[in-house]
């Protein structure tokens, strides 16, 4: 252990030192993994990839967990990207004759999908199916296939104040002049396709295509403010929450409608300049409380279990015993937790630290065998700190064991 005590000094130091600076100033949250490195799909589900390793593809599941994932077929990019907004628990709006926004998104979104396979386009929807997906996951499908066009499908819910028209709304990225041309698109085809029903309408002072912000110059909307160099809109179409409207809604010839003008616009932004129309000034709604969180989000099982064996010698694995027994661990429980530590520094100090000199790798020989199954949800850490230092899974394995036998002596 004396081998790494210098290593795992600094890098608790680095670690105490990030956090004591948190502490003073805050942090920002971050926006999600922007690579543009393609996605698997499986059994028609989308795992977007956020890293290419010696175990494997390092992707995100629906519920945006890492995992090792190799199965599936590979993805590289789409010309569109529909998302059916909301999911599982997260209904959004429901009509008053039980239509729920949560699955009218998804119908129109396949609707949409049909329509532009027909043109020639490539296309990708974040679900096809009743999947509980946090925003960030969607986010992450699209900067990991970077569409064209990316368009986030939904129905809205709230407004009582009666209208001649359609409260159409539509929302583009602040600081994107491609999204801004694709929001004000999507508004001109639904409403102009809409408008030519009539029920008792009901809107807002915002119907038209806007920027809503949290503060100036900062998207409210998590799927506009995470996917910076994707052009992406969000539409609400009309007010499911509006019970004539609801009812116009639930009508398969009014879907295909709506799914036809979505798909003009989107073709029109791609193929054409067309400005689009129906502009307003942004606004900031400091109390908008949004959907789309990961609470809650669980996934069905993806990827395969890694079985990882490591040799200790007497003296080793005693102290290894010992210390996994003061933390109230297992020693498998004990090795997986220090491998997800090291991992944890390696992010915290960019690599500066472990780049400064040649760490040697443990030796895994010895009379003690311990044998850790590793989870797909563990394995993406075990693969980065391979690759950091050139060890083997074994010798991480190992490795870890030390940081924690070194960590718990601490006290």
């Amino acid at each position: 252990m004396k081998l790494y005590s210098k290593l795992f000094s600094r890098y608790l130091l680095t670690f105490i030192s990030i956090v004591f600076s948190i502490s003073l100033v805050g942090t920002n949250s971050a926006v999600g993994s922007t690579s543009s490195l393609g996605a698997i799909i499986e059994n028609g589900v989308i795992f977007p990839i956020l890293d290419n390793t010696e175990l494997g593809k390092i992707v995100t599941t629906p519920c945006n967990t890492e995992i090792i994932h190799n199965g599936g077929d590979f993805l590289e990019t789409v010309d569109v990207l529909i998302d059916p907004g909301h999911g599982g628990p997260e209904t959004g709006s429901v009509g008053a004759n039980g239509l729920v926004e949560r699955d009218l998104n998804l119908i129109v979104a396949l609707l949409v999908e049909k329509e532009l396979l027909s043109l020639g386009y490539t296309v990708a929807l974040t679900r096809r199916t009743d999947l509980h997906m946090p925003i960030r996951q969607r986010t992450t499908i699209a900067n990991s296939l970077s569409p064209k066009a990316f368009v986030s499908i939904h129905h809205n819910g709230g407004a009582q104040r009666r209208s001649d028209v359609p409260g159409t709304e539509t929302f583009h990225q602040i600081n994107s002049s491609e999204s801004k041309r694709l929001a004000g698109l999507l508004f001109e085809e639904i409403f102009e396709s809409f408008k030519n029903y009539w029920v008792p309408w009901v809107n807002t002072v915002h119907n038209g295509a806007s920027s809503r912000l949290s503060e100036p110059g900062r998207d409210a909307y998590g799927i506009l403010r995470n996917t910076p160099d994707v052009p992406t809109a969000i539409a609400e179409a009309v007010y499911l929450s509006n019970p004539p409207e609801a009812e116009l809604l639930m009508m398969p010839e009014v879907q295909q409608v709506e799914a036809e003008a979505i798909t003009r616009a989107i073709h029109r932004f791609i193929s054409t300049s067309d400005p689009g129309s129906g502009f307003k000034p942004s606004f900031i709604d400091g109390v908008m409380t949004g959907t789309g969180s990961a609470r809650g989000c669980v996934d069905s099982k993806h990827g395969e279990d890694l079985s990882v064996t490591v040799a200790y010698n007497n003296e080793e694995f005693e102290s290894l015993s010992s210390a996994a027994k003061k933390a109230g661990m297992s020693i498998e429980e004990f090795q997986l937790f220090g491998v997800h530590a090291l991992d944890l520094f390696l992010k915290l100090d960019s690599g500066d630290i472990s780049s400064e000199e040649n760490i040697p790798a443990p030796t895994i020989s010895g009379s003690n065998v311990s044998k850790v199954s590793w989870p797909a949800e563990s394995q993406p850490a075990l693969a980065r700190v391979a690759r950091e230092y050139g060890f083997s899974s074994s010798e991480v394995q190992k490795l870890g064991a030390t940081l924690m036998v070194f960590l718990t002596s601490l006290d």
